[in-house]
């Protein structure tokens, strides 16, 4: 079964929007889009919340081990300036995941 969600939020500036795909289900995989910059977020089949993030740009790739510790490595990927203003809506698609 392959299942697959959009999600566009209005946009805060011009042509930037916060989307979502989920692209596989074992492993779990979702393509987050924040900022202009794309995410691949691929959950570890053995535990919930756990798994890694790849930026495809510039192959930078970075583990998580909780929920926490994934919004603080969105933080990072996206930067901490920008961060803020996308924040609560990345939050909001965090709870629609289903890991």
């Amino acid at each position: 079964m392959f299942f697959c969600l959009d999600h566009i939020y209005h946009p805060l500036a011009g042509n930037t929007a916060i989307t979502y795909q989920r692209e596989s289900e074992n492993p779990v995989e979702y393509r987050l889009v924040v900022a202009n910059q794309i995410l691949h977020i691929i959950f570890d089949s053995g535990k919930r919340w756990s798994g890694h993030v790849v930026r495809p740009s510039d192959g930078i790739e970075a583990s998580f081990s909780s929920r926490n510790c994934l919004e603080y490595v969105i933080e990072g990927l996206i930067g901490r300036r920008v961060w803020p203003q996308y924040r609560q809506q990345v939050v909001a698609l965090l709870d629609q995941f289903q890991v």
